[in-house]
């Protein structure tokens, strides 16, 4: 019994501290001080078996009760408490604290290690496979479905996915237990995983890998309204997994060329369209291309270079909507190039008019209020 200390002075907390507290000091300190850290040295062993004996009582809420009315000196001399000066390494790994834990869930805790059960082969899940598509802007618009030649890998029909026939682990003597160590806690066999068993005559028809390469053409539906770099998911199309584990899934990343006409920017797009200076000046009615057919577009009187006009729900299909984004039309003005001296004198003429004609409407207008 230690009598030099008590328990909670031992593992550095106050008669306050919670049960996680203690546990929580107990692992750290343990992890400092484990034996297996500090091969031969005596004062490292018997600092461990204080802080375990202290942990014995104060993880044990009846235990802990009675020591705090007791005091340590009587609760120890009472002998309540743990001896653990005399225990050896199995006498401790077999002691199991308050809640039934035991050494080997502490310190499997705080080494992220402990002594591990033989187990079967680890169920992994296949490998995911990724693979990217170029498509047209137009491809998008209106959805497509585009045909695949993929790689991937299925289990091994010779080895059924075993990776070669299996038999007694040399190295751990089918024990699933490291042999080269032998301490308070206990790792699994490298080699066989904690199984017991290993592969004695590896698979030649896949390379002890267990999975061998398939090729496939599979059809892809590219949904409306796609957006660039956009991935599609085919469940159960990737690699096989391992054991009983899952099939990967293949992805599909959808890049989108350039179009010839159209700029996207989210569910809208816009389209560059020139007009020439007199349907700016005087107005007109063009005719607007859009992916869904042609449509008419009212250019007003006065329009300035690169207005944006919106043409509603002429944009890209929005994903897993009825719903559509807008068209902008974008018109840029273009003067064009005049040579000819009458030409131009001519055009000087008909600006002079319009002029004129835009007056005398403005101070018609005028008299016409003045006299009402």
């Amino acid at each position: 019994m230690i009598k030099s200390k008590d328990y909670y002075e031992i593992l550095e907390v106050s008669k306050s501290a919670t049960a996680e507290d203690i546990k929580k000091n107990y692992k750290k300190l343990a992890k400092k001080y484990h034996p297996d850290m500090h091969p031969n040295d005596k004062e490292a062993e018997i600092k461990f078996k204080e802080l375990s004996e202290a942990y014995a009582v104060l993880s044990d809420s009846e235990k802990r009760k009675d020591y705090n009315s007791l005091g340590h000196e009587a609760f120890t001399s009472s002998g309540q408490g743990h001896n653990f000066r005399n225990m050896n390494s199995e006498d401790m790994r077999s002691f199991r604290f308050g809640g039934n834990t035991s050494f080997e869930d502490i310190f499997g805790d705080a080494f992220g290690t402990g002594r591990r059960k033989k187990k079967k082969p680890a169920n992994q899940k296949g490998d995911d496979k990724l693979y990217a598509v170029t498509i047209d802007l137009d491809d998008a618009i209106t959805g497509s479905i585009i045909e695949l030649s993929i790689t991937r890998r299925e289990k091994c029909k010779q080895c059924n996915g075993a990776t070669g026939t299996k038999g007694k682990c040399t190295d751990c003597n089918g024990t699933g237990e490291d042999q080269s160590q032998r301490s308070y806690y206990q790792e699994s066999c490298y080699t066989c995983d904690g199984s017991g068993e290993a592969i004695v005559e590896p698979c030649k028809v896949c390379g002890a890998t267990g999975l061998t390469p398939i090729y496939e053409k599979i059809k892809v539906t590219v949904p409306k309204g796609i957006k660039n770099g956009g991935k599609i998911r085919l469940s159960g199309k990737g690699d096989d997994g391992r054991g009983t584990g899952k099939t990967g899934d293949l992805y599909i990343e959808i890049n989108i060329n350039e179009h010839s006409i159209y700029t996207r920017d989210g569910d809208n797009l816009y389209l560059n369209l020139d007009v020439d200076m007199f349907e700016a000046l005087l107005g007109a009615k063009i005719t607007v291309p859009t992916p869904y057919g042609e449509v008419m577009l009212n250019i007003p009187k006065g329009s300035n270079n690169e207005q944006k006009f919106r043409l509603k729900s002429r944009g890209m299909p929005k994903m897993k909507s009825v719903e559509f984004g807008d068209l902008y039309v974008v018109i840029h003005v273009k003067t064009p190039k005049i040579e000819d001296d009458n030409i131009l004198n001519d055009l000087k003429s008909i600006m002079d008019k319009t002029k004129r004609i835009d007056r005398s409407l403005i101070l018609n207008e005028g008299m016409i209020k003045k006299d009402q």
